[in-house]
Formats: C-alpha cells, sequence, structure tokens
C-alpha cells in the first residue's frame, strides 16, 4: 500500500530530534472490524502504550468516517499529532480501495474527522508484522518448542481472516523494514491426492484457485463445499462460523474434516512463505481464524505440512512458529511503523 508522508496539524513534518513522546491516533480496518486506538509513544525507547481502544463492527456503520467520528466521540482523544490507518488494498489520490472492505474510503473524510492535514496509510499486515517487535511472550503461543530463535534475521508474519494477508520484516544493522506481499494471491498448491479433488472441485466454481481462495474467512466454507463435492455428502452449513463451531464440537464430521484440512493447507502455505523469505528470525500466525481455533490448530498437521519440504526440512524445523494472541496488535503495529519510519529519520 503508498505511505502518505506524516504530518502534524500544522503540515510540518515532525523533528524526530525534538521528539521524546507522541500521541498518536491509530487503526487497524479489515474486512470484517476496524479497531481503533490512541497510542502514546516514547519514541526514544520505541515503548508504546495504548491511551484508548475500541472496535467496531464495519457492517454496524456506514462508512469508516462514521467510526472514527464515534471514537473521536466517546473517547475525547487530545493531543493527536499524527494517525496511521493500516488495511488491505492501495491508495489511489483521496481513495483507499479495498475489495475486503464493505465500503469506500475517503482519506479527506478521516482527515477532517481527526482534525488532522493529513494521515499516513500502510497494508494491515506491515503494521501486523511491526507489531511482532511489541509482544511479549505471553501473547503468542509457541508451536515448536525446539526451535531455534535468530530475533535479528527476517520475520514472516501471515493470517487468514476476510482474506489471507502476508509479510516479512527485515533486519539490516539497526534497520528494520517491513515489506508488504500478496502471498494470499499466489496459486493454492495440493499435496495430497485429496487435495488434487478439492482443487478440481474449486476450480469448477472460481477460475483461479489462489491461496485466499481457500485459506481465508470466505475460504473455509468454499473448502467445506469443496470437500462435500469430492465426498459425496451434503453442506448442511452455510457460513464460515458454523463450519469453524462445528468442526470443534464434532458435531458435523465434514465440519471436522474441513477445518483439519485447512490446518494441513495452511501450514504448506506456510511453509512456502517461510522458505521464499528465509524467515529464519520467525514466523507468526496472525488473523481473525487460528486464535479462535487455537487447540485444533495445536493439534493438527500443520506444523508437519510446515516442515515437509524434502532437504529444506531442517531450515524449516528450526523457525520457531508462533501463534498471536493479541487482538490489538494491528493498531500497535501501526503505531510502531509510524515511530519507526517517520520519527527516526
Amino acid at each position: 500500500m503508498q505511505a502518505m508522508t506524516g504530518l502534524d496539524i500544522s503540515g510540518k513534518r515532525p523533528n524526530a530530534q525534538a521528539v521524546s513522546a507522541y500521541r498518536l491516533f491509530a487503526a487497524d480496518v479489515g474486512g470484517t472490524h476496524a479497531r481503533l486506538a490512541v497510542i502514546d509513544a516514547d519514541v526514544n525507547g520505541n515503548a508504546l502504550s495504548i491511551h484508548h481502544y475500541k472496535k467496531y463492527r464495519n457492517l454496524d456503520f456506514p462508512n469508516l468516517a462514521a467510526i472514527v467520528e464515534d471514537f473521536v466521540a466517546t473517547t475525547g482523544p487530545t493531543g493527536i499529532k499524527a494517525a496511521t490507518l493500516a488495511s488491505a488494498g492501495y491508495v489511489v489520490g483521496d481513495d483507499l480501495i479495498a475489495t475486503n472492505l464493505p465500503w469506500s474510503v475517503k482519506l479527506s473524510d478521516i482527515r477532517d474527522k481527526l482534525g488532522l492535514a493529513d494521515i499516513c496509510t500502510i497494508n494491515d499486515f506491515v503494521a501486523v508484522a511491526y507489531g511482532t517487535r511489541h509482544l511479549k511472550a505471553e501473547e503468542t503461543v509457541i508451536l515448536n518448542k525446539g526451535a531455534k530463535t535468530s530475533p535479528r534475521d527476517t520475520i514472516g508474519v501471515m493470517g487468514p481472516g476476510t482474506g489471507l494477508g502476508a509479510a516479512v520484516l527485515a533486519h539490516s544493522g539497526d534497520t528494520v523494514l517491513a515489506l508488504n506481499t500478496e502471498a494470499g494471491q499466489a496459486s493454492l498448491a495440493p499435496v495430497t491426492e485429496r487435495e488434487i479433488e478439492l482443487l478440481k472441485a474449486l476450480k469448477k466454481r472460481h477460475s483461479f484457485v489462489s491461496l485466499e481462495t481457500a485459506l481465508s474467512g470466505p475460504g473455509l466454507l468454499r473448502l467445506y463445499h469443496a470437500m462435500a463435492d469430492v465426498t459425496g455428502r451434503a453442506a448442511v452449513l452455510e457460513t464460515p462460523e458454523a463450519v469453524s463451531a462445528a468442526g470443534l464440537e464434532g458435531s458435523d464430521q465434514l465440519a471436522a474434516e474441513t477445518l483439519e484440512q485447512f490446518c494441513e493447507l495452511m501450514g504448506s502455505a506456510a511453509g512456502d512463505f517461510a522458505l521464499a523469505f528465509g524467515a529464519r528470525g520467525g514466523f507468526y500466525l496472525a488473523g481473525g481464524i487460528l486464535p479462535s481455533i487455537r487447540d485444533y490448530l495445536l493439534a493438527s498437521r500443520f506444523m508437519a505440512r510446515f516442515a515437509d519440504k524434502g532437504a529444506m526440512r531442517p531450515f524449516l524445523e528450526d523457525i520457531p512458529v508462533r501463534l498471536i494472541d493479541h487482538g490489538q496488535l494491528g493498531v500497535v503495529g501501526a503505531a510502531g511503523w509510524y515511530v519507526n519510519t517517520e520519527l527516526r529519520v
């Protein structure tokens, strides 16, 4: 996503040398929910503390500006000097183009609601990647306890939500840079005979089957219907949430098999991504789905499929894989990006 220069209300870029504390507005806008926060940044120590935080359901509001207006009205924030908006998509002029959002976004409307001269926009998974720098041990669940840790090496982040997001956090000396990727749009790669059949079933409904086609919230439902086609059973569930709940409860065998297949395909996709970018520093799983199926994921063949890459198995087995359990990480990461990119210049 295009990044716009961060300005204070006077229209001037902040002077990093003169700033020790900074109050930021940060928003993490996904396809289903928008998370808004006011965050105080201790620039010298790069510490971030959340001053106000609210989570909104997108469909309850006519647009993002209305959400921002409610946030400002109910929290009454003062002293905000800059804003960062994290979302999937890209910026064209005054418009944020994001196919997963239920409404269009005019950046000028957001600026007006906040009373700022400008805002910065970044990809939502770039924000998550920066957010990993502020995670505490208790805010993650390690999936492979024997893995080695190389914190200054490249880190990969991937997660299924309304879509499938992925980003990379690279280190070069003291410089940290997050790279947005479109890994979710790569082709779904079957490994087993059943997965080949599932791909064929998905192809009947989609001219191109990407990772996101199966590995996302809507993708879980698509995978459920494809599993029904392949096994000759009836698909009686109608939402991703119903598939997930029935799979966890074991009340629907088709849903349980779909959930297991989802975890296996996710493991393969994550392993491919870790290989492509050499993520020796660690691999983080995020997104709205995985924390809700945590125990199922831990018991699944996710890690077996993550490492099942032939001669590269030892490389992948040494990568620590962690599930993020931190609902506010997107806004923290958006603020962390601003501190690292706009203030430290």
